[in-house]
């Protein structure tokens, strides 16, 4: 283990790999008529066509479309992947191929109109790199309830649907950790890493981030190469969510180039490397049974989009006190083909 460690450097964790298996209702979509079931040889790839407008309208309608809640100044709408609040720098990691610039600023206005409001705000969205529930208010006043809802949670209300390239050795559970921004040796870069121990120091100068997790594998793809996982975060600082299922589940997320590389399979362990090791910036290599079934050769790899989905949001006592509100949003393009394709056995059942 000497020699491993040298080689990988001194941030080393091992894990070995288990294989389980999860039965759970499956989530069905009907977000566009873009999507396909089957993508052969001649056909445009799925991943090649995530946003498919050809004009802001078209979009913005697209949006309107996807309204699944709109009461009492309250709209709730499934975000497609790859799309921000606001206009702001590329990520050339997660770059969608034949990418629209159009954000959800730029649909408010015909949003707002179409569904009779004076003016629309985000209160609440995915990441740009995410699909999922997206939260508007029609006014401040909505906005304010929806926000104290929110604390009453404890921002522990929204579950997300993950797709994992490898099986997590527990099939559910409970994590209370941290995260911290480390430096590496010449103090001039830092990254994120996740630590389950920190001083009272840390915690009260706010050095440290708390981090609660809970988990549950739903279901195993076919030959039980990849896994489709129901999680719960407190943040998505920092990407956590990414962060947790590489160096704690030590099963990265599905078109995750940030975070994947971090952890290095030697034989059948999967080993944690310093964060600071040149390779942990390069692409994670993907096992070639999960390419053939994405239909995807490895130079192209960089078109698998990161599947992690907001699926619903639950707003405590929003209706009335001790009444209740959770807003779901069912699998969308290309994140309902990639389950599909992975014939997860979950989806499979429920057929």
């Amino acid at each position: 283990m000497e020699n491993l460690a040298t080689k990988l450097g001194s941030f080393v964790r091992i894990c070995k790999p288990g294989i389980n298996a999860f039965y759970t209702k499956a989530f069905k979509t009907d977000y566009t008529q873009h999507a396909t079931q089957k993508c052969s040889k001649r056909d445009i790839h799925p991943y090649k066509r995530i946003h498919p407008w050809k004009s802001l309208r078209e979009f913005s309608e697209d949006l309107v479309n996807n309204v699944i809640y709109n009461s009492d100044g309250l709209i709730a709408l499934n975000k497609p992947y790859g799309i921000g609040t606001e206009k702001g720098a590329v990520q050339t990691k997660y770059a969608v191929p034949n990418a629209v610039d159009y954000t959800l600023q730029d649909a408010l206005p015909h949003i707002a109109e179409h569904l009779k409001y004076p003016k629309l705000t985000v209160v609440r969205n995915p990441e740009k790199y995410m699909s999922g529930v997206t939260l508007l208010a029609g006014d401040s006043q909505v906005q304010d309830k929806i926000e104290k809802s929110l604390r009453r949670g404890n921002n522990f209300t929204k579950t997300y649907l993950v797709i994992t390239t490898s099986v997590p050795k527990r099939l559910k559970g409970k994590e209370k950790l941290a995260m911290e921004m480390i430096s590496n040796p010449d103090y001039n870069y830092r990254k994120p890493v996740i630590v389950s121990s920190w001083s009272e120091r840390a915690r009260k100068r706010q050095l440290i981030k708390p981090l609660s997790v809970d988990f549950k594998v739903l279901s195993n793809s076919t030959l039980n190469l990849c896994s489709l996982i129901e999680m719960r975060s407190s943040t998505i600082q920092w990407h956590a969510i990414r962060l947790f299922a590489t160096t704690v589940l030590y099963c990265p997320v599905l078109g995750d180039n940030m975070y994947a590389s971090r952890i290095q399979k030697i034989g059948n362990t999967y080993v944690q490397v310093d964060p600071f090791l040149e390779y942990t910036q390069l692409p994670p290599v993907l096992e070639k049974p999960i390419l053939q079934l994405l239909n995807v050769k490895r130079s192209q790899q960089h078109i698998i989009p990161v599947h992690i989905h907001l699926k619903s949001i639950d707003l405590p006592s929003f209706i009335r006190k001790g009444e209740d509100l959770k807003i779901e949003a069912p699998l969308i393009p290309p994140f309902d083909w990639t389950c599909e394709q992975l014939e997860f056995k979950c989806l499979m059942k429920n057929k």
